[in-house]
């Protein structure tokens, strides 16, 4: 089977390429906070840097890293998913030649393995490259905190090694559901949806599961604002402060699990009510309706990273006029992007990553699925403007989902700083939103257009033929 798995990955591996981003993203970011968190705590362990002063090089990466893996995980699982699920013709043609279910499973496993792994040294370097800069921008924002201290960074080969290994170890799991899926389903019905998943979008049990306990940790968030305020002492406001951070990702979590049954309805809602009858536009709109399975897991990164980008910035922006008007310190500065970049800058790194890899990835699909257009009579220019109007469609989407991420914190943020006693100020900058929507469009728009641009100057039997035989 050793000869089968590397065959695989040799012919897969365009399809891994676009996904790759994502991973690096992931590896990079779980090596710079665990190095930094590594450093800062074997500093403590040698009396260089005492407990209380320890905050940013230790629970402050904590955090960090809890946010990373809170986007690291969906987003890895749809850029993964989304690969398997363009191999199931492969997959198949494994079980027609006698492959039983669990050597599929294995083929599958090892080709995530071997990827991740294979994206973990660019991954690490970046972080070495980028832990001096980030060093310096913490010790500017931390430059007025008692006692701090300047670290080397502990480059020891234990936490990164380990970062790697829970980065391969995500990326396996992430792909464990498809691949059983896929060997599950008798050889000759796999051909058959090989390229045309099940457009039934529903939720398994675990995703249910999940589901309910994100839901549950939302409503413990608001729960436990009463009971901190009774219970109150001196960092009880910089503790609800921090929770108002979480709650972007943890509400981002929460729709990422329930976007397969989310995400088709949303679409077809808004999209339906679009007063054109372009013939672009109809093929678009029915390309996205036929491919519920492609839609979601494109959407899921670009929403988290429309999520990141505008809710945690519009909950940092918030959080510091509700200080300055509390306080009556009118000087402070809008905003505090050196703060935002150290909480923030890593998730928003990956979800842009994973959103990009994602529509990459998926090129030789709108290859096939342009040159039908071609064959059924599309112009050239309706063929570009087809994938065009695609970007669009998953733009808006995960723009409105993320809007689902973003109001839900903005309201806990209210809540829980007013019931402290602060005078809430909701500050909402609509230059960035703007700015974060025309972005997207021609970013989601030149990574769904360009990679299908060099097929459509070939003739279209040619490129469905190749998909074909692939």
């Amino acid at each position: 089977m050793r000869r089968v798995h590397l065959a695989e990955l040799r012919d897969s591996w365009t399809a891994w390429l676009g996904v790759s981003l994502a991973f690096i993203a992931v590896n990079a970011a779980l090596v710079l906070t665990v190095v930094i968190g590594y450093t800062g705590l074997a500093a403590v362990a040698d009396g260089r840097l005492s407990l209380e002063t320890s905050a940013s090089w230790t629970i402050g990466q904590a955090l960090v890293l809890g946010c990373v893996l809170l986007v690291a995980i969906p987003v890895v699982g749809s850029s993964t998913s989304l690969v398997v699920g363009s191999r199931r013709g492969s997959l198949a043609r494994l079980a027609l030649v006698g492959a039983t279910p669990s050597q599929v499973r294995g083929t599958v496993a090892s080709q995530l393995a071997v990827v991740s792994l294979l994206c973990a040294p660019l991954g690490d370097l970046i972080a070495v490259l980028a832990m001096r800069p980030w060093l310096a921008l913490m010790d500017y924002s931390a430059r007025n905190e008692p006692g701090w201290v300047a670290l080397e960074p502990n480059y020891a080969l234990a936490p990164i090694v380990a970062s790697n290994l829970v980065c391969a170890a995500l990326v396996v799991l992430a792909g464990h559901r498809q691949a059983t899926s896929a060997s599950e389903i008798p050889p000759l019905e796999a051909l058959r949806q090989a390229q045309a998943p099940s457009q039934r979008a529903r939720l398994g049990a675990g995703r249910w599961i999940l589901a309910l306990c994100i839901a549950a940790l939302v409503a413990a968030s608001f729960i436990s604002v009463p009971i901190q305020l009774e219970h109150r002492y001196k960092e009880t406001v910089s503790n609800l402060m921090v929770l108002g951070f979480f709650q972007v990702f943890i509400w981002g979590a929460l729709l990422a699990v329930v976007a397969p049954v989310l995400v088709g309805p949303v679409t077809r809602l808004w999209t339906r009510l679009v007063p054109t009858r372009s013939p672009a536009w109809l093929i678009a709109r029915a390309t996205v309706a036929a491919r519920v399975d492609r839609l979601y897991k494109s959407v899921v990164p670009v929403m988290f990273t429309f999520a990141i980008g505008i809710g945690s910035l519009t909950v940092v922006d918030s959080m510091i006029a509700t200080i300055a008007v509390s306080m009556g310190r009118l000087e402070l500065a809008l905003p505090m992007w050196d703060t935002f970049v150290l909480q923030f800058g890593l998730p928003l790194v990956i979800a842009f990553a994973g959103s990009v890899g994602s529509l990459l990835m998926m090129g030789k699909q709108r290859d096939a699925e342009l040159a039908l257009a071609g064959i059924s009579g599309a112009t050239p220019a309706q063929r570009v403007a087809i994938p065009t109007l695609e970007a669009v469609i998953i733009t808006v989407t995960g723009a409105l989902l993320s809007a689902v991420v973003i109001v839900p914190s903005l309201i806990f943020q209210a809540y829980s700083l007013s019931a402290a006693g602060l005078t809430y100020t909701l500050t909402m900058s609509a230059p960035l939103v703007l700015a974060a929507l025309l972005g997207g469009v021609v970013i989601t728009g030149l990574a769904t257009v360009a990679p299908t641009l060099s097929a459509q100057r070939l003739p279209e039997p040619r490129v469905i033929a190749r998909l074909v035989a692939e």
